[in-house]
């Protein structure tokens, strides 16, 4: 799945929360004034921001792509990574010589301005197998 259509999609539920949350707003105040049970829309502004954070968080956290969590890869070991996530698809893993490493994460065919590259989720690490970088960029050589 290409970033693009990640990036609509966090955007839309952006733009549905943010609604939600002032139509709770607004049914709350209504309701003060009215002298009726806003239990409900309290109950929905609660809700609402409770998922907006958890949608926060996960794309933070998954920053680089939605598959790899950015957070739990950075300061770990690269073999810790290769056991949780598999093979590599690029690159080999040496002892006490640091290295990079890359997993095939989508081939950008999108509407606007497509490259048809294939991109890598890259994570660089040091001497002692510690990530210290991740990030996502296309083959070297094109």
């Amino acid at each position: 799945m290409n970033p693009w259509h990640i990036e609509f999609c966090y955007l839309l539920f952006l733009l549905i929360f943010l609604m939600i949350g002032i139509i709770s707003v607004i049914l709350i105040i209504k309701g003060r004034h009215k002298k009726k049970n806003i239990k409900f829309p309290v109950i929905s502004l609660v809700s609402n921001s409770l998922l907006l954070l958890i949608l926060t968080l996960f794309g933070t956290s998954h920053h680089t792509y939605y598959k790899y969590n950015d957070w739990s890869i950075l300061g770990s070991n690269i073999s810790t990574v290769r056991q949780k996530y598999g093979a590599f698809d690029l690159g080999e893993v040496t002892d006490n010589k640091a290295g990079r490493a890359a997993y095939y994460i989508y081939t950008d065919n999108g509407p606007i301005m497509p490259d048809h590259l294939k991109h890598y989720y890259y994570i660089e690490y040091d001497e002692e197998g510690i990530i210290y970088k991740v990030y996502d960029a296309c083959q070297s050589g094109g």
